[in-house]
């Protein structure tokens, strides 16, 4: 049984918990300023056994309808939920059959249509708010993960281009690109500068972050900086910018000497405790980690990563286990200008929102997982 509850959360900026950086001041233009949140809870599903179980949610949006459309990739599952928290429809499976999956679903997105895009292994299928399939993408060669739509309901997604999603992980290739790709015909809107394929004993590398932000609209840009081109997702045309001066932080020493005796812990092989005695670390950690619009109206909400460095970074901590991401910066939906950061409700990972609502997944102290939606009210 779903339950609605009413909660009232002051959500007043405070800190990011543990950062593992060096301590650098904040930067004297970051412009940083605290808004107070208050966040009322709609419903929540997924906590007791009575209700759904969900195993793995990677992904979730919102419908214009206001419903809520959610991946639970190691259930290899679709569900929609309305407005209530109500279960209207589910789709998915193991399987090669319509509506199924062959592998796990990780991605989804949802068109001012109502159609849903959903991303696995190999394909990029789209289904009609009740699960029925529209259409398929074969992906051949192309690594895809996050998608957003355009307002021909075209489908553009982050791209690699590789024989095989594993050589992501060589280190010895040359510095790539990323692209944003309109899957229909191919066609790149948009390409990364150079980044370093990620290595096994590689701390982190840089990534792109994409996002669909509503009115046919994408918001794209690397992890490590405080800056997303707003494009238009038919053509590739950049309609603005997301941007903040903020000092970025990075991995102190103590943190690297601490993460590499960690290592050495879990692993007696000689050899391998060699490549983790030469392990690199990234200069600057994830500044963005996570970005998508949400209320009031059209604001784009960006979450921040432990690499921001502003005046309402926290202590520096070395302790990746202290690690928690409840900062979110608020920017205007129309000309992009900082409007103030906000702080959610405690172990809450905010995925999508709509004009009034923000939705996201909260995981419990025993690892159960439940879709959380509540409403938002902002001063002014």
């Amino acid at each position: 049984m779903v339950r609605t509850r009413k909660m009232a959360i002051a959500g007043v900026l405070l800190a990011l918990a543990g950062t593992g950086c060096t301590d650098e001041p904040p930067g004297e233009l970051d412009g940083a300023r605290q808004l107070e949140a208050a966040f009322a809870e709609e419903f929540h599903v997924g906590d007791e056994r009575s209700e759904r179980q969900f195993v793995r949610v990677t992904s979730m949006a919102f419908a214009p309808n206001g419903q809520l459309v959610v991946t639970d990739r190691d259930a290899f599952a679709v569900v929609v939920l309305d407005e209530g928290g109500r279960e209207v429809a589910t789709w998915g499976g193991e399987g090669d059959g319509p509506g199924e999956f062959a592998t796990e679903p990780n991605d989804v997105a949802v068109s001012h249509e109502s159609r849903v895009a959903v991303r696995s292994f190999r394909r990029v299928d789209v289904f009609t708010l009740d699960g029925e399939l529209i259409g398929s993408q074969l992906l051949d060669t192309l690594v895809v993960t996050t998608l957003a739509f355009s307002r021909e309901s075209d489908v553009v997604a982050r791209v690699a281009a590789t024989p095989h999603p594993l050589a992501l992980l060589s280190s010895s290739g040359e510095a790539t690109a990323m692209h944003v790709m309109r899957l229909r015909d191919r066609q790149v809107l948009w390409s990364s500068r150079p980044l370093q394929p990620a290595s096994l004993l590689r701390f982190w590398s840089p990534h792109v972050q994409l996002a669909g932000i509503g009115d046919g609209r994408i918001a794209v840009g690397v992890s490590d900086r405080y800056d997303m081109d707003v494009l238009d997702a038919s053509d590739g045309t950049t309609l603005g910018r997301i941007s903040r001066a903020v000092s970025a932080r990075g991995p102190s020493e103590d943190f690297q000497d601490n993460m590499r005796e960690q290592m050495r812990g879990m692993d007696s092989d000689p050899a391998m405790r060699e490549l983790i005695d030469d392990m690199t670390f990234v200069e600057t950690f994830p500044i963005l980690s996570g970005v998508f619009a949400g209320p009031p109206g059209r604001t784009v909400w960006v979450r921040r990563g432990v690499g921001v460095g502003d005046a309402l970074a926290p202590p520096a901590s070395d302790d990746i286990n202290d690690w928690t991401f409840r900062l979110y910066d608020l920017f205007d939906g129309d000309d992009y200008a900082y409007i103030g950061t906000v702080e959610v409700p405690e172990d809450l990972t905010l995925m999508a929102g709509d004009s009034e609502r923000v939705a996201g997944v909260h995981t419990g102290p025993l690892g159960v997982q439940s879709v959380r939606v509540l409403r938002v009210e902002l001063p002014g």
